[in-house]
């Protein structure tokens, strides 16, 4: 119920084209206008004001803190953030991108196929869209693959310029939650994330890319479609 409420009241933000600052109806008309109990309102306006959609002035009423897109897509689709980020007509940037050299561990050697001490590219970044926080990044490449020189908006889409093509990933998904501590951009005191690890191999075969990437939830919604075997 608090799921189907929340995603009333973006739908609502947006059909009204309301802005951070602006001041979204009362807790008696957003009842009336949803069609909803008082109690199941402030559920979902507070997990709202938790994720930093939302923003609460005492004696005031509540506010738009961002406004919030709602970027869907299949698990089972190997496509990029840039481009999820633009099929839905929103604007992909970058807030941060550190890029740098690390020797590879036997975790990482494994997981890659090479040997442990292998120089490897280390790519993060704080992906936008929009300005709101979408996802944090990180992406290490072997520089036996790919050494960087050209890093571009989208990393898929650099490596297929260099002539890497994706083929498929091995991927493993877990909520997490993430504090300013982990992400500095963060505006709130804590953020829920969807994780997932994964090894980005291409058409050969060859391992190309391990990722830790974190998608915030209130802004990524994935489908998956299961089948009996």
């Amino acid at each position: 119920m608090s799921e189907r409420i929340q995603d009333s009241l973006l739908a609502m933000i947006r059909e009204r084209a309301l802005k951070p600052g602006d001041q979204i109806p009362t807790e008696t008309e957003l009842c009336e206008l949803l069609g909803v109990g008082r109690s199941s309102l402030r559920e979902a306006v507070a997990q709202m004001i938790s994720h930093g959609v939302l923003t609460r002035v005492q004696g005031k009423g509540t506010f738009v803190r961002q406004v919030v897109l709602k970027l869907e897509g299949g698990l089972d689709d190997l496509i990029s953030v840039t481009d999820m980020i633009r099929s839905v007509g929103a604007v992909p940037s970058t807030s941060r991108l550190q890029v740098k050299t690390i020797a590879a561990s036997e975790n990482l050697a494994q997981k890659l196929g090479i040997a442990v001490g292998d120089p490897c590219m280390r790519v993060e970044r704080v992906r936008r869209a929009n300005d709101a926080i979408a996802a944090y990044c990180i992406d290490i490449v072997p520089k036996s693959v790919f050494d960087g020189e050209a890093l571009g908006e989208s990393l898929f889409g650099t490596l297929e310029r260099a002539g890497i093509r994706l083929s498929h990933t091995h991927s493993s998904i877990q909520p997490t939650v993430l504090t300013p501590r982990d992400l500095p951009e963060l505006q709130e005191s804590l953020g829920l994330f969807l994780l997932i690890d994964e090894v980005d191999f291409d058409d050969t075969g060859r391992a190309v890319c391990y990722s830790n990437d974190y998608y915030n939830t209130s802004i990524f919604k994935f489908d998956l479609v299961r089948k009996r075997r």
